[in-house]
């Protein structure tokens, strides 16, 4: 399995990375974490919207997150990769945050850790509806 993300990715903000389909595809993530082989490029636009409703849903879904001061307070620390695909015939978009990136490049590797509490969390994002779901937050360990 491949997680290097191309140098082609699109960088729309210096906290976070949109991987365009074709880096994705390279990636070989469809299948395993996102269970579909249909894959796109979100636009920052379409990012930027996600990241406006993310606080409100996550301080709605506080009862998955440990520490103090919450993460809706604290996301400016966080560092985020984004791949949309699709599911359903909807188009969705897998957020990845994470506060500490492992000494990974995270602008060229997908960030995939095993415990780390909520420093760790990914969320899915229904582009049409505004909608989150699949909120996960890593275990402590």
């Amino acid at each position: 399995m491949n997680t290097e993300v191309p140098t082609d990715t699109v960088t729309a903000n210096q906290n976070w990375v949109i991987v365009p389909r074709e880096s994705a595809e390279e990636m070989g993530i469809a299948s395993w974490l996102l269970r579909s082989d249909d894959l796109w490029t979100p636009s920052p636009d379409e990012i930027l919207k996600l990241e406006e409703k993310l606080p409100e849903y996550l301080s709605q879904n506080s009862m998955v997150l440990f520490h103090q001061p919450p993460v809706w307070e604290r996301l400016g620390e966080y560092q985020r990769q984004y791949i949309g695909f699709e599911r359903d015939g909807k188009q969705m978009i897998y957020a990845n945050y994470f506060c500490d990136n492992m000494g990974k490049n995270w602008r060229e590797d997908l960030v995939i850790v095993e415990d780390g509490g909520d420093c760790y969390f990914q969320v899915e994002y229904d582009v049409k509806s505004g909608l989150f779901s699949k909120l996960l937050v890593n275990g402590e360990s």
